[in-house]
């Protein structure tokens, strides 16, 4: 039968940012939500920088494979009936941070059933999957195979035993019959699609993409049933399952509304945590060369969360839950020290010491205490935001250096911030407010009287508070919104191009007091 040709209309959309679908075998920790952290900084980035278009982010769970059988096993469950309880757990994760997704995706919906079993059948037709006895090294945990190259032999309990080299899973030599995909028909094209199309980064993993590619072989992407019976069956033999991965990647697809009509394709910013960087980079791009899709235009990597230095496991007990961590640190402070403290292209450590005095530093004392500082009623009765005039400020009020600051900072921002390096942004931010701190200090306006020195002084204190504020909403949208809303600033002059001075109206009332916009953390 031949298949109804592949629609694609025109994009009319700027940007389709994915989040990687997270497996339900175990419920969420904080790697977890920074990679969706990442995700939805960078779409409301997007959104602050050209809020008259259309912004897509998609999230969603990964729901077939045997370690979803064996733990759904393990607690008296159903396969399906697990699946739902995880997924939820997601689903309550990402509404209670913030993450401003337009679609979430399960790949046990029937519209992902679909689209895989319509996948499956492009790749087919194009002879691009035959049927053949496959072995090689399997590990049950990883739910993949690895080459020779890509495992060891250790000593655990005094007795030899073959590891996965990346992960450490355990892995045994398999031997069976399944569906191959003619992966190597295709290494020279995402060779290029790498080197020449700036496709991964940070450029930090390129090499080891490029090291995998070397020693990929066609690639098995169906199991025998009698072994993994969670998962969807292969079209026109139930024997075999497809394989976990072809089934999830199929998921960026189902989202962009493949089979029907495609609007949205390809994806501009594809986010990832490094242990997928295989799938995504050799794997995905061969499956939508093989089926005739559009590469996506970028795959951003991101390295993991250790816990005092150590990587987080169960055995440990050291995987740390993002909502019990938000309990202590709350939901906005977790989301800013993630965010700040995370670099991509390296691993990042969480303790929640640090977090608490990042969190003081920068949003209690550097952000939050400036603000309450300078609009309290004995510096501003009329509470008014106020005119401001140079020429009252000489160079002993160190005006020039906090101009020059206000005058960079978007462009160092958004240098930073389209490059998804928040942290570097939030580096530039924390500078300004800590020039703006000193220049209040220096100049000591509680001193002086009502007068055009004063106002000037607090003009552009308050311009710094403001100024950081639109820069902070894609990191911390409602603490920025209350800072923003405590300024008096109406929520149409909190775009990206009133991120200078004088951006926002020349004269308007302060909102009221509210309180602390954030409390310090004990």
């Amino acid at each position: 039968m031949k298949l109804a040709r592949l629609l694609v209309t025109p994009r009319r959309f700027h940007s389709f940012t994915t989040n990687p679908i997270f497996y339900v075998n175990a419920g969420p920790h904080i790697g977890h939500l920074y990679t969706a952290l990442l995700s939805d900084a960078h779409c409301r980035w997007m959104r602050l920088k050209q809020p008259n278009d259309t912004h897509k982010l998609t999230v969603g769970t990964d729901e077939h494979g045997m370690k979803i059988w064996n733990t759904a096993k393990s607690r008296g469950k159903e396969p399906q009936q697990h699946c739902d309880e995880i997924s939820q757990e997601f689903a309550v994760l990402f509404r209670k941070f913030g993450i401003s997704h337009t679609d979430f995706i399960r790949t046990t919906q029937h519209r992902h059933i679909e689209a895989v079993l319509h996948f499956w059948n492009i790749l087919m037709e194009k002879d691009l999957i035959y049927k053949s006895s496959y072995e090689g090294w399997y590990s049950t945990v990883d739910e993949c195979f690895y080459a020779n190259d890509e495992v060891q032999t250790v000593k655990i309990n005094g007795k030899d035993v073959t590891i996965s080299k990346e992960t450490q899973s355990e892995v045994q030599w398999t031997q069976e019959e399944n569906y191959m995909f003619r992966l190597t028909k295709f290494l020279d094209k995402i060779d290029e699609w790498i080197t020449n199309r700036d496709a991964i980064r940070p450029l930090q993993y390129v090499p080891s993409v490029k090291r995998m590619l070397s020693s990929t072989a066609d690639l098995s992407v169906s199991r025998p049933r009698s072994r993994l019976p969670w998962g969807i069956a292969v079209p026109g033999d139930n024997s075999q399952t497809i394989y976990v991965w072809l089934d999830a990647l199929v998921n960026y697809l189902t989202l962009a509304a493949f089979p029907q009509q495609m609007t949205e394709w390809p994806p501009t910013c594809q986010l990832i945590g490094k242990d997928i960087l295989k799938f995504h980079a050799i794997y995905w791009p061969s499956f939508l060369l093989g089926a005739g899709f559009e590469l996506p235009q970028r795959i951003f990597v991101h390295g993991h969360w250790l816990v005092d230095n150590r990587k987080m496991s169960k055995s440990l007990g050291n995987v740390v839950d993002p909502n019990e961590a938000a309990q202590r640190l709350t939901v906005e402070g977790l989301r800013y020290f993630l965010l700040r403290q995370g670099v991509p292209h390296e691993d990042s450590n969480y303790t929640e010491k640090k977090a608490v005095e990042v969190i003081n530093a920068d949003l209690v004392n550097n952000l939050g205490n400036l603000l309450s500082r300078s609009t309290i009623d004995k510096l501003n009765p009329a509470q008014k935001y106020p005119p401001f005039d140079i020429s009252t400020l000489d160079e002993s009020s160190n005006v020039s250096a906090l101009l020059a600051d206000i005058h960079q900072i978007r462009e160092k921002v958004a240098h930073s911030f389209d490059d998804l390096m928040f942290y570097k942004g939030l580096e530039h931010v924390m500078a300004l407010l800590k020039q703006a701190n000193g220049f209040f200090q220096l100049n000591q306006p509680w001193k002086m009287r009502d007068g055009p020195k004063l106002q000037s002084i607090l003009y552009l204190t308050y311009e710094s508070v403001r100024i950081s504020s639109v820069l902070l909403q894609p990191i911390v949208p409602n603490l920025a919104d209350r800072c923003l809303t405590r300024l008096g600033v109406s929520t149409d002059r909190r775009d990206l191009p009133s991120a200078t001075l004088g951006g926002s109206a020349d004269s308007f009332t302060l909102g009221s007091h509210e309180g602390n916009v954030m409390n310090r953390l004990q």
